[in-house]
């Protein structure tokens, strides 16, 4: 569902104002004429708040590595 990728995009930090313009220049990005923008939506959400994991993973793991040092 739709809000289940959107809490996974807030859980990631992000605010209101930055989620709607990131999912905004996303669908602008993807969207392709002859598709429904609900499924444009629906992939840009979904590729954002996978970018977000990815960037927490990678903060997470320079945390890590600088209290090793």
């Amino acid at each position: 569902m739709r809000s289940d990728r959107i809490v996974k995009t807030f859980d990631m930090g992000q605010n209101r104002f930055e989620l709607c313009h990131q999912t905004f220049k996303a669908i602008r990005k993807l969207h392709n004429p002859g598709h429904r923008i609900q499924d444009t939506t629906n992939d840009a959400l979904q590729r954002l708040a996978g970018a977000s994991m990815a960037e927490a993973a990678a903060d997470t793991e320079k945390q890590e590595a600088a209290l090793d040092v």
